[in-house]
């Protein structure tokens, strides 16, 4: 398939919103835990925070924009506040006053990425969609997993504040791009209200099920941003540099797979990739703690690999499940339970490694993927049904 260029341009602006996701990872125990004085269940409210901010503002930044009928003015000012706050934020100098920064940033970001899926998704087809997200989906982890290592490599290099400032230099590239290169696509029949907007998570209903994925995928994820380096610093003494390759060896193979998965769904459904790939994704989490560190390498790469399957699939889902006059909101509701998986799973990370260790804490976040998995199955063949029978 010949990339759409606006397409192109809304995974580089993927990118450069998801570095800075990842960017602080690594290096939580010297910004946060060290610096601070904190446990890790307070160190994880720096990421519950920001998700909770996703979910609060997601679906108002989506509606409001299916309402104007306008996407972009929304992706700028998006990227052009989370420049400033993630500057802020480098001058913090108390948890509170960190943690109140990084609550607004995630207000302003969340405007910015979210809009910016939807819009790839205004750009095509649908019969594209699987294609497209799984671009978006490419970027998003190439931007994560690039994220780790770098901060890491940042904060040992030279300190632990210069990821923060990369991160809003990203943002004012982020800033200038969304400003000159992407433009409005026009939305057909808009809602005349917000409230119009937001009732199409009550009208379609089966979009219950690509936000459970959402949920729990980016619960499980949350577990490899905030515990997954405290383990490694724990188990095997690693420093920041070595934390954040190692989580890069699970966002890697996201970025390989996710676009061919894409295509694939497009091809034979959503059901197959969904269910096989939350399964075994499911089970080598459970795995994660129970192996030593070269063992570790080949068992995150594969759980890398099954994620690929899951994350366009899911999004891909949600987007044939949408009407396109009130796709802004649909996908916003996508980001919401996403943001809100990652909310309750930053905050499970840090509330049950402090009580039950990691390798508990791990277990129970595969087997809550597997969980889900088995219960969406009848769901998911009936959605396959019914696409087989509308072609």
């Amino acid at each position: 398939m010949r990339l759409n260029k606006d397409v192109a341009i809304y995974a580089i602006l993927m990118f450069v919103a998801m570095l800075s996701l990842t960017l602080m990872a690594p290096v939580i125990q010297e910004f946060i835990i060290e610096r601070f004085n904190a446990s890790n269940t307070e160190a994880s409210m720096f990421f519950s925070l920001e998700m909770l901010a996703y979910v609060i503002f997601a679906m108002i930044w989506g509606s409001l924009s299916d309402k104007c009928g306008k996407r972009k003015l929304f992706i700028v000012f998006g990227f052009a506040g989370s420049a400033v706050l993630y500057f802020l934020m480098a001058q913090a100098n108390s948890l509170s006053i960190l943690l109140l920064l990084r609550f607004i940033q995630g207000a302003i970001t969340v405007m910015a990425w979210s809009l910016v899926m939807a819009s790839a998704l205004d750009s095509v087809p649908k019969t594209s969609y699987g294609k497209t997200m799984g671009v978006i989906g490419t970027a998003m982890m190439l931007g994560m997993a690039s994220g780790a290592p770098l901060g890491g490599f940042m904060a040992e290099r030279y300190n632990v504040f210069v990821p923060m400032y990369f991160a809003a230099f990203l943002f004012v590239m982020g800033t200038l791009i969304s400003a000159t290169l992407i433009h409005d696509v026009r939305i057909e029949n808009k809602p005349d209200t917000m409230r119009e907007s937001i009732k199409v998570l009550i009208d379609e209903k089966r979009l219950a099920v690509p936000y459970i994925f959402s949920f729990v995928d980016r619960f499980t994820i949350a577990f490899f941003i905030f515990a997954f380096p405290l383990y490694l610093a724990q188990a095997f003494g690693f420093g920041g540099a070595e934390r954040g390759m190692y989580q890069a060896l699970l966002l890697f193979p996201l970025v390989v797979f996710q676009y061919p998965f894409g295509r694939l769904s497009d091809k034979i459904g959503r059901a197959p990739l969904l269910v096989t790939g939350s399964l075994f994704y499911g089970l080598e989490m459970c795995l994660v703690c129970f192996v030593g560190k070269t063992a570790l390498i080949v068992l995150i790469l594969s759980c890398g690999v099954f994620a690929a399957m899951m994350f366009p699939s899911s999004t891909a889902l949600a987007g044939d499940l949408s009407p396109p006059n009130k796709r802004g909101a649909a996908i916003g509701g996508f980001n919401v339970f996403g943001s809100l998986g990652f909310v309750v799973g930053f905050s499970a990370a840090g509330i049950l490694s402090d009580r039950y260790g990691y390798s508990t804490s791990f277990a129970l976040a595969g087997f809550f993927e597997i969980l889900v998995a088995l219960c969406a199955i009848p769901f998911l063949l009936k959605f396959s049904s019914n696409r087989r029978s509308a072609k």
